[in-house]
């Protein structure tokens, strides 16, 4: 019998490592598979954001989480079924089809560290991402104009806004507080509005920062709060992404949005109609994939 036990334990042994050993290549696979390229996911997750940005080198950022719970397919979609941690997490401000899915993402990842404003605002949701922040003892590092977030040696996040210190102030407007960032990688460059409203897209041209991105997120779902003509003409991208619900209650995106885009000649990719939206880049350009 205890030979049998031996023979038994040294098959599991051999096993343990066959398995950690196939997790080892199934991750230098992946990486390989990337082909040292930035991926960029425009997740459909309804009428919200939530965008997942990955690395050459495998760090990982996910960007609001949408409404609801339907972010965590979506991400097991993209991300190997064994990795359960996401480097950062950035809320652009707290309002439920932004908020909402995060909370269940951090109840089931490890998140590294959370960038946002710290801004007031009293929605049971926004009370419930505080406490499992604390409870899971998660590194919180408040948003301000000027930031950088290194991603690799190549690719990085600008932070154009907030443009003052909004931890703990209740601005009449939520959407005044926005984080927006701008994702660089070499050359090529992706501009990520949030629910920037025109105020916003103002100061941001006045803040003496390099608009110019090859693509826009387009500011508030499409609203025409937002994507000013001015604005259009110094970011001057190719290609915007809205990202919106299916024949959501606002209209969103707006008729008035799509006709100033498609007078500029930029190309519009939609998450209403085309789904989750994808894009990858070498440093010198972004490829829409299919």
């Amino acid at each position: 019998m205890r030979l049998f036990h031996r023979v038994n334990f040294f098959q599991y042994t051999v096993l343990g490592f066959a398995v950690a050993a196939g997790l080892i290549w199934f991750a230098v696979f992946k990486v390989e598979a990337a082909g040292g390229l930035l991926r960029v996911h425009f997740f459909d997750v309804g009428q919200g954001d939530a965008i997942f940005v990955e690395a050459e080198n495998g760090n990982q950022v996910l960007i609001d989480g949408g409404p609801n719970g339907s972010v965590l397919a979506k991400l097991g979609e993209v991300m190997p079924f064994w990795d359960k941690s996401i480097d950062i997490v950035i809320l652009t401000h707290p309002h439920a089809d932004h908020l909402d899915g995060l909370i269940e993402v951090l109840k089931r990842y490890d998140i590294d560290m959370v960038l946002e404003t710290g801004v007031s605002h009293s929605i049971p949701e926004y009370e419930e991402w505080r406490r499992l922040l604390k409870e899971k003892n998660v590194k919180v590092v408040v948003a301000k104009a000027g930031q950088k977030v290194q991603l690799s040696d190549s690719v990085f996040l600008d932070i154009l806004a907030p443009f003052g210190n909004f931890e703990g102030v209740s601005p009449k407007n939520v959407h005044d507080s926005m984080i927006v960032s701008k994702l660089v990688n070499g050359s090529a460059s992706l501009l990520l509005m949030g629910d920037a409203e025109k105020q916003i897209e103002y100061r941001l041209l006045f803040s003496g920062a390099d608009m110019d991105a090859d693509i826009l997120k387009a500011g508030h779902h499409g609203s025409k709060t937002s994507t000013s003509e001015e604005f259009l003409r110094v970011v001057s991208p190719e290609v915007a992404v809205i990202s919106a619900g299916r024949k959501n209650r606002y209209g969103h995106p707006h008729q008035e949005v799509i006709d100033r885009l498609e007078s500029f000649g930029i190309k519009i990719f939609r998450t209403d109609i085309y789904g989750d939206v994808v894009f990858v880049s070498d440093g010198l350009t972004f490829q829409e994939m299919p």
